[in-house]
């Protein structure tokens, strides 16, 4: 069992911005979370048309948004919790 102590406010997903999450060359896009609360983002290359979903230590790459959304449909949550 692990024993969490927040100070101040409770770390949630609505608490976050798509834009916090940008680094490098990605721009955050969409923000999602998985069934425990972590943050999925996906992220688009400012230098090429790539499209990036990190979610935990994991990173998978796709050529087209289309592609990237049809990956996260039914494995990941809104910040409300339904199913994307």
């Amino acid at each position: 069992m692990k024993n969490r102590v927040f100070y101040g406010i409770e770390p949630h997903i609505n608490n976050y911005n798509a834009k916090d999450f940008s680094r490098g060359d990605y721009e955050g896009c969409m923000l999602f979370q998985t069934k425990k609360g972590t943050p999925v983002v996906v992220s688009r290359s400012k230098s090429m048309d790539i499209w990036q979903v990190q979610y935990g230590l994991s990173s998978v790459f796709f050529g087209t948004k289309a592609e990237a959304l049809a990956f996260c449909k039914g494995k990941f949550f809104d910040a409300d919790g339904q199913a994307v």
